[in-house]
């Protein structure tokens, strides 16, 4: 038995070992580490009126929860001298956000005016690009998982959540741009069909969203624990 702690710059990066690692039949995941640093949203998304540019808010590419899309709107709106334009309510029945449109004619009598948003933003919340008066946003269209890959499972025989070399998977925890650790569980940390032979000289480990591509951890480092056997 053999454990490694395996720690690399860049999500994808191969590990080569000096000396060669012997062989073995059997690898699972005991624990890992990431920073919560992606971008959920990958570029800046703006809300504005409707067939103008006047802009209302906007948010920078960046990794977000609600907490964090409230307090930057509420600064962009600020920035933009919008406030009051629209209003944020969180933690509603049936909803994680809330967005009221609102607006003041200049006889200050309430009068609402559309307003559009990008398409990357509009994705990310979840709703139209033409915002209704009204707009509830159920949940964020954010990765939710992490799909643990390693080189050394035998595609062959391990078929975990539809990805033929994947060795685990875990539920994104924590707040934007924070250290989180995993204990992988029970459940997830049994061992998995490796492929290898005699002797083992390179590991590459890759966390991938569940369509296949690799998160984009922005240079900050992974860390993983992993047992041969």
């Amino acid at each position: 038995m053999v454990v490694l702690t395996i720690v690399t710059q860049q999500n994808g990066e191969s590990i080569s070992f000096e000396e060669p690692l012997p062989g073995g039949s059997y690898a699972r995941l005991l624990s890992c580490s990431f920073f919560n640093s992606w971008h959920n949203l990958s570029r800046v998304g703006r809300m504005f009126f409707k067939g103008t540019d006047n802009v209302v808010a906007s948010l920078p590419q960046g990794h977000y929860n609600v907490e964090s899309i409230v307090k930057e709107l509420q600064s962009s709106f600020e920035r933009y001298k919008k406030k009051g334009k629209l209003v944020l309510e969180t933690n509603n029945p049936n909803s994680v956000l809330k967005i009221t449109t609102v607006a003041r004619n200049a006889l200050n009598t309430t009068q609402a005016k559309e307003v559009s948003v990008d398409y990357s933003l509009a994705n990310f919340l979840g709703i139209g690009r033409n915002m209704r008066k009204e707009e509830y946003i159920k949940k964020l269209n954010s990765p939710s998982c992490y799909f643990i890959h390693c080189n050394l499972i035998d595609s062959t025989k391990n078929f975990l959540n539809g990805m033929r070399s994947d060795l685990a998977k875990v539920d994104v925890r924590g707040k934007p741009y924070e250290k989180v650790s995993y204990n992988i569980n029970s459940s997830q940390n049994v061992f998995r069909d490796a492929s290898t032979d005699k002797f083992i000289n390179c590991i590459t480990l890759k966390v991938k969203v569940e369509n296949g591509e690799l998160f984009d951890f922005k240079g900050l480092p992974l860390l993983f624990e992993l047992e041969l056997n």
